[in-house]
């Protein structure tokens, strides 16, 4: 739980289970961007802040995804679909407190209503990939 920092951990949640804990959670879902998404929402999460470093183009409606580029290279290539550049810290520009700020203010956005750069370009009505959970034959 390493991106945890130092709070506690609540709760642990099976996939797509109904997220009812308050505080630092935890969900067992695949690695993949679109499954393990599409299984926080079904559980009921009302926002994603969703860390890239490869520049998934994920938008999952109903739920805002914030987009946050861990470099500064892919945030400028794909600017158009990256919400926050937090390649910006590794050179220096700006301490992890103050992305934090930055970060916070966007979900503070967000949740009044301005929309992603997901959400304007219109992407989300296909993300949506439920885990087949068990034995695919």
């Amino acid at each position: 739980m390493t991106k945890g920092g130092s709070t506690n951990l609540v709760e642990v949640y099976q996939y797509a289970e109904r997220i009812l804990e308050k505080g630092l959670v935890f969900m067992d879902t695949p690695g993949y961007d679109l499954m393990s998404t599409t299984g926080k929402i079904a559980g009921g999460v009302n926002m994603i802040c969703f860390t890239t470093g490869c520049g998934s183009v994920i938008g999952c409606k109903p739920t805002p995804v914030i987009k946050l580029a861990s470099n500064t290279t892919m945030f400028e290539r794909l600017s158009g679909d990256m919400d926050i550049n937090c390649g910006i810290i590794a050179e220096g520009k700006i301490t992890v407190e103050e992305m934090g700020a930055v970060i916070f203010q966007k979900i503070l956005e967000t949740a009044s209503g301005k929309k992603t750069k997901s959400e304007l370009l219109g992407f989300g009505d296909n993300e949506f990939v439920p885990w087949q959970c068990g034995v695919v034959v």
